[in-house]
């Protein structure tokens, strides 16, 4: 422990591998050392101790690998880890200078979700293709178009954003287009319509599934033909205009009711990038919260708050079904009620909407069974008395994801939805029950 001290004194450290089982000590005491100095910790142990896993994530350790060590498996977690270290210096570096990061800068997280997404909107940027974000309300649709457009070449010039779910009907056709002086009542001057004020630039289509279908058509034209004929016009200007769409809605569904048209769908979807639910970037959520209270923090005067462990646990064992959006809106709300330096779990108030917390608070230990017949659990039930346990099914998916995923808990974290401390909470549980019937068993 000794020499780990001296070795972290000496010089810069980018990235700590932590056996717990160190020859002159237990690596757990050096653990918050290393995060004090604000390096990323890997824990590597062969001890199998009840909630070690648990306990290491929610003190703040990127990830913990059991021994024997798997070399995929342990490549994996240090990518990850040197990953999330760089995007932290480059929140620190940008924060501490008091300006807003840029491009895809703004694409805060670490986790392999969101570096896919950098890696679509990187490679994207250069061309000139249309690019159609989906996901959830609060995900960041926003922040990635503008992230897109600043990493391409009109980046110097306008980016417009149009919420086409926020104006009405009979207005949306001139806010797109723009219109004559005369047009309809109250027109009293002609205007411009985005396309044109986004003209060399980017236009962000907010919430495109909530376009009127008569509009629907008009749009495609404008983008197979690059111009515009603004309303009470009959004279088409062209345009140089780059379309970003976004939409949370299931626009193929749309396209099977006839509300979206197929047309348009397939002009709009050249270039597909979903943005994943909070649920699915675990690794990203103690990144952003600190991401959040340093701009928050100038944002309103404040000092940067600090995050003691129970309000880290508290973070990371909530669902946030409203995404990145609900997390900066509970803490801009958490910093305004705070007087001291620590934001507390009190004054986070956190709801328990999290299904996640409803489904860990409804489970009775011990209800399980120790082995979970697999046949059982996927056969499809035909009968009101072949209905097996939903921890038994819960189970039988978890295990089966981690052999095809070969242990790597990362990436059944990612195919599954779930958190890896989820999955640490769940898996030392089925150890524990696993062994109280043995237990029970033997006696």
């Amino acid at each position: 422990m000794e020499q780990a001290r001296r070795a972290l004194d000496a010089g810069s450290v980018e990235l700590v591998l932590l056996d717990l089982g160190l020859p002159d000590g237990d690596g757990r005491e050096l653990l918050p050392e290393m995060l004090d100095r604000g390096v990323p910790t890997v824990v590597l142990t062969a001890a199998d101790a009840p909630g070690l896993a648990e306990a290491c994530l929610e003190s703040g350790a990127v990830d913990f690998v059991p021994k024997p060590l798997e070399p995929i498996r342990l490549l994996a977690s240090v990518r990850g880890a040197l990953r999330q270290a760089e995007l932290e210096r480059t929140v620190s570096e940008v924060t501490s200078a008091g300006r807003q990061p840029r491009g895809l800068g703004r694409l805060v997280g670490a986790s392999p979700a969101m570096a896919r997404v950098s890696d679509l909107l990187r490679r994207a940027a250069g061309t000139q293709i249309t690019v159609l974000i989906t996901g959830d309300s609060g995900t960041g649709k926003e922040v990635a178009a503008r992230a897109l457009h600043e990493e391409s070449d009109r980046a110097d010039e306008p980016f417009v954003a149009l919420n086409c779910g926020a104006i009405p009907e009979t207005l949306i056709e001139s806010e797109l287009f723009g219109h004559e002086k005369g047009a309809f009542t109250g027109a009293q001057s002609e205007r411009p319509g985005c396309f044109e004020a986004a003209s060399g630039g980017t236009l962000f289509l907010d919430e495109i599934g909530e376009l009127p279908r008569d509009l629907q058509v008009k749009l495609l034209r404008v983008l197979q033909e690059r111009e515009v004929v603004r309303v009470g016009g009959n004279r088409p200007r062209p345009v140089d205009t780059r379309v970003v769409a976004a939409t949370n809605r299931d626009l193929a569904g749309d396209l099977r009711s006839g509300a979206f048209r197929e047309d348009l769908y397939y002009r709009l979807a050249v270039y597909p990038v979903h943005m994943p639910p909070l649920q699915e970037r675990e690794d990203d959520v103690l990144l952003l919260a600190r991401t959040f209270l340093h701009q928050l923090g100038q944002r309103h005067g404040r000092r940067v708050l600090r995050l003691p462990d129970a309000t880290r646990q508290a973070l990371l064992q909530h669902a946030w079904p409203g995404n990145v959006r609900e997390l900066e809106n509970a803490l801009e709300r958490a910093l305004l009620l705070t007087d001291g330096e620590e934001l507390s779990v009190q004054t986070l108030a956190l709801r328990m909407s999290a299904p996640e917390a409803r489904s860990e608070s409804g489970i009775t230990r011990g209800t399980a069974p120790t082995s979970p017949d697999r046949a059982r659990a996927f056969e499809w039930p035909r009968e009101l008395e072949d209905l097996p346990p939903l921890e038994l099914v819960e189970r039988a998916w978890l295990e089966r994801a981690l052999e095809l995923c070969e242990g790597n808990v990362r990436e059944v974290s990612r195919r599954l939805g779930i958190g890896r401390a989820t999955i640490a909470r769940r898996l030392e549980r089925y150890r524990d029950e696993d062994e109280a019937g043995r237990r029970a068993g033997g006696a």
